[in-house]
């Protein structure tokens, strides 16, 4: 680090330093990015728990990060227009390079957060159709099996008057009259475009 800063002021090694730790930023958003476009993928694909969790654990590290870069160009900030025997006027341009910098990655920060909050809606938006879905199937099986449950409990009675209760094809009778209930039933679904 001698060899380095020989002949150099210390306002100037003060922004090497600062510019490499902010360039330093930007393999972790590509790396961020990357992990954002998997997590987009997942969640259209096959939403699970543990996608959900993986998108939460990446939205905390984003709000993390940005909590550094807030801090950082404030800092930056302070810097290029402070008065000071330590920074000499000269490096207010490089120091303010070092604030757009950093204010370009809070940028991005921001719009990864966006894109963390759309995925996540996508996640919810898939997992309600899919109950949905789950709804709607128990609901037709339902719906189709109630008038035989119903035709079937009246007859299970074993009750006297009712129609062809005595007669020896009544259970066929009854079946027929089931299947019939449940055929058209089907029909007035399928009409209404529930299946």
């Amino acid at each position: 680090m001698r060899a380095a800063a020989a002949g150099q002021r210390a306002d100037q090694v003060f922004y090497r330093i600062t510019d490499g730790v902010v360039d330093s930023y930007l393999p972790v958003l590509d790396h961020f990015n990357e992990v954002i476009d998997e997590l987009e993928d997942q969640v259209l694909d096959r939403p699970t728990p543990d996608t959900l969790q993986r998108t939460f654990d990446t939205k905390r590290s984003l709000i993390l990060l940005r909590r550094m870069l807030v801090n950082t160009r404030d800092v930056t900030g302070h810097l290029q227009r402070s008065e000071s025997e330590l920074i000499q006027r000269e490096m207010w341009p490089f120091f303010r390079d070092v604030y757009d910098h950093v204010s370009r990655n809070l940028d991005l920060v921001e719009t990864q957060r966006d894109l963390l909050t759309g995925a996540l809606d996508i996640y919810l938006s898939s997992v309600a159709n899919r109950t949905n879905q789950v709804m709607k199937v128990l609901t037709v099986l339902g719906t189709i099996a109630l008038p035989a449950l119903v035709i079937s409990g009246i007859y299970g009675m074993n009750l006297k008057g009712l129609p062809w209760i005595d007669s020896p094809h009544a259970a066929a009778i009854v079946s027929g009259i089931m299947a019939a209930t449940t055929v058209a039933l089907l029909m007035i679904l399928r009409l209404m475009r529930w299946f």
